[in-house]
């Protein structure tokens, strides 16, 4: 019994050992991972681009098809998305005078132009072209005019049809003729290509103003329809001018001429937020760009005129600038006045301007010197 009795009790004690070394059962099968979900296709867009610059000028070259390049390779490098542009120069697609409306109304995606050339349709915006500011280049004047709108509420109203990409702007501007302007007598009757905010100017000063686009210039000076133009020296290569004309008068303080890129709000809506944050972030950098190209070109078409084409550029004295600045004085204020009285904040508008341009004159005054 005894026997029976330790038998049992070492096979309790041997059992789990035995039950260890059992055959463990086969594991379940892992169930692969789902294949990741194909992304979802990117849109295409292909935009309508007008603009009344030519194909052959800096503006459309190095400052337009550079901004599509840079939107185009960083929407397909950061996006799904694809966006390309045909591109219409030379007012082929709209008119100089229809490229805003056009933009607005659907006929084109994206445009540049002048609000200049339609009189009166953005009337704070022609703050920008009174006489007396610094304005020192091209690079303070974008700076000031894309600032500007940022800060200002009741301009940014004038263009509440459309969706701003950016401002920019010419900076200084001179008479281009075809004889010598070095007095206000030499000025006298004269017919001068002007438009927008410059026109007071040009008649204050004794001459004629002709408003026309600047696709137009080379055939009304060749023509003798004008005997100059007040416009910055770029356009003596950009549009040819130099072969239609022979002194430069250099008046920095007559001339400045506003730029907008605008695009149309339904082709704005129809873009995701990852496309239009991208347009949002080209478009702060193009301001200094395009400020930077156009000083840059204003230099460079100055040189080429009295190299190519044997240009005398002529500098008024300084009783002459004295007695040019008199005479330009009160056109700013009846154009605040004027302003004002149109229930509009001409004396708010004119103020910041003032305060903009001593800033960025003072920070970005030297470039291209």
């Amino acid at each position: 019994m005894k026997i029976i009795i330790g038998l049992m009790v070492l096979l309790l004690v041997l059992l789990p050992v035995f039950a260890g070394c059992a055959p463990r059962p086969a594991p379940e099968p892992v169930a692969p991972a789902p294949a990741p979900a194909p992304p979802e296709p990117g849109q295409e867009w292909t935009l309508d681009f007008a603009t009344f610059w030519p194909a052959t000028d800096f503006q459309f070259i190095e400052g337009h098809e550079a901004w599509t390049k840079t939107i185009s390779d960083r929407v397909a490098a950061e996006t799904n998305h694809t966006i390309n542009f045909a591109m219409h120069p030379g007012g082929v697609l709209l008119g100089p005078k229809e490229l805003l409306q056009g933009v607005a109304a659907g006929a084109a995606d994206i445009v540049t132009t002048a609000p200049a050339y339609t009189p009166g349709t953005h009337p704070l915006t022609e703050v920008f072209e009174l006489p007396g500011f610094k304005n020192d280049n091209a690079l303070v004047a974008s700076l000031t005019v894309h600032e500007a709108w940022k800060q200002s509420q009741a301009m940014q109203q004038e263009y509440d049809d459309v969706k701003i990409m950016f401002f920019w702007a010419t900076g200084p501007g001179d008479f281009m003729t075809s004889a010598p302007v070095r007095t206000l007598q030499d000025l006298a009757g004269k017919e001068i290509r002007a438009v927008g905010g410059t026109v007071p100017s040009v008649t204050a000063l004794g001459a004629t103003p002709v408003s026309m686009p600047m696709s137009d210039a080379y055939m009304a000076l060749d023509g003798g329809i004008v005997d100059g133009i007040l416009a910055p020296t770029d356009t003596l290569q950009g549009f040819k001018l130099a072969e239609v004309t022979g002194y430069i008068t250099k008046t920095p303080f007559v001339y400045n001429i506003v730029f907008v890129k605008a695009m149309n709000l339904d082709t704005w809506n129809a873009f995701p937020p990852e496309v239009q944050k991208i347009f949002d972030e080209v478009n702060e950098e193009f301001v200094r760009n395009y400020g930077e190209l156009r000083t840059d070109y204003t230099v460079a078409g100055q040189e080429y005129a009295v190299k190519e084409f044997g240009h005398e550029v002529i500098e008024l004295t300084a009783n002459e600038h004295a007695r040019w600045l008199e005479v330009l004085k009160p056109i700013t204020d009846a154009w605040i006045k004027k302003t004002n009285a149109a229930n509009l904040p001409g004396t708010e508008i004119f103020e910041l301007v003032s305060s903009l341009d001593a800033k960025f004159s003072q920070e970005h005054g030297a470039y291209g010197r």
